[in-house]
C-alpha cells in the first residue's frame, strides 16, 4: 500500500497549518503501517478515533485563524471541515454499530481528502494568512 508522501505542493507557509498537516500524514501513515502488519481492522476504531480528535483541534485553529483576520471564505471553509468531520464520524459509527469498514479504503479516503483539501483550500486560506500579516 502507497503511503502518503509529503511534497512540496502540501507547504501553506504557515507553519502551524504544516506542523498539523504532517501530524495528520503521520497519523495516516501509521495506520498504513498497521494495515500492511495486517492489524487494520483491529485499529480502525482507535484510528478513527484518534483523527476526529485530532481533526478537530486542527480546525479550531484555522477557524480561529479565519475569523481573526475576517476571512472571506470562512463560511464555505468550516462546511468542509463540518462535512469532512461528518463523514469521519459516521464511518466511526458505523464501525461501532458491527459494519465492516475496509481499512484500506479508509486509508485512500483520508489521504485524498486530506491532499485535496490542503491544495484547493488551506492554500487559499495560508494566502490570506500571509497577506493579513
Amino acid at each position: 500500500m502507497t503511503h502518503f508522501v509529503w511534497t512540496n505542493n502540501l507547504n501553506t507557509g504557515q507553519p502551524f497549518i504544516d506542523e498539523d498537516h504532517r501530524k495528520l500524514v503521520a497519523m495516516i501513515n501509521s495506520f498504513h503501517d498497521l494495515i500492511e502488519q495486517g492489524k487494520g481492522r483491529d485499529v480502525t476504531g482507535n484510528v478513527l478515533d484518534n483523527l476526529i480528535t485530532y481533526y478537530n483541534v486542527h480546525f479550531t485553529r484555522e477557524e480561529t485563524e479565519m475569523q481573526r483576520i475576517g476571512y472571506p471564505l470562512l463560511q464555505e471553509h468550516k462546511q468542509e471541515h463540518a462535512r469532512f468531520i461528518a463523514e469521519v464520524t459516521k464511518l466511526k459509527k458505523d464501525f461501532d454499530s458491527g459494519a465492516s469498514i475496509n481499512p484500506t479504503y479508509m486509508a485512500r479516503l483520508l489521504d485524498d481528502w486530506l491532499r485535496n483539501h490542503i491544495v484547493k483550500v488551506d492554500t487559499k486560506l495560508a494566502a490570506a494568512l500571509k497577506a493579513a500579516k
